[in-house]
């Protein structure tokens, strides 16, 4: 006898929700170190975060320096699609970043969807990401926060053409988004 969509619904949860809550502790625990092992430094990037989300660039702007104690900056608006601290999923968040950083390379592209750890605006209203580019992570359409490790010792191309330094490694960006919401409060 086929099940209803009723009985699908449940049977799909409980197989989803029942082994997470066997879990213990300490296997919750390592799970989300492992988790989070890309990820170099992850307190301090939390601790240091006035914004963590995953979003969408929706406009760059370049804003020249309008008054004499202003400096030239870059407005970038994202569209939340993963708000994690300091933010609400769909909003529109509007921030401004000093142009210099804009100029060194640091740059935002309309489309572009990224994971951010942004320092709190500072005086004059300016941000950026925490450690650089630690704190800035690329998204790909599935969802998923993009990870990649360079080792420094190997050749730079091998025999097949790719770079074989580059590890790479994906999570969604909604598990990511609960393992740092599980750092804040430990």
């Amino acid at each position: 006898m086929p099940l209803s969509f009723g009985q699908f619904f449940v049977r799909g949860l409980v197989l989803f929700f029942v082994p997470q809550l066997l879990l213990s502790a300490d296997a919750q625990n390592s799970i989300t170190n492992h988790v989070l092992s890309p990820i170099a430094n992850l307190r301090q990037l939390i601790r240091d975060s006035g914004y963590i989300f995953d979003g969408t660039v929706v406009s760059v702007t370049s804003v020249g320096q309008t008054e004499a104690s202003s400096v030239e900056t870059v407005q970038i608006t994202f569209r939340i699609e993963q708000a994690i601290l300091g933010t609400r999923k769909g909003q529109l968040l509007t921030i401004r970043e000093w142009a210099g950083l804009w100029n060194a390379g640091e740059r935002y592209r309309a489309g572009e969807r990224l994971l951010l750890f942004l320092h709190r605006p500072s005086k004059l209203g300016l941000t950026s990401p925490v450690g650089g580019s630690r704190g800035r992570f690329p998204v790909n359409s599935a969802g998923n926060v993009i990870f990649e490790k360079i080792q420094p010792t190997v050749p730079a191309i091998n025999s097949a053409g790719k770079h074989p330094l580059r590890e790479s490694m994906r999570m969604s960006s909604r598990a990511l988004a609960l393992a740092v919401r599980r750092q804040m409060t430990e």
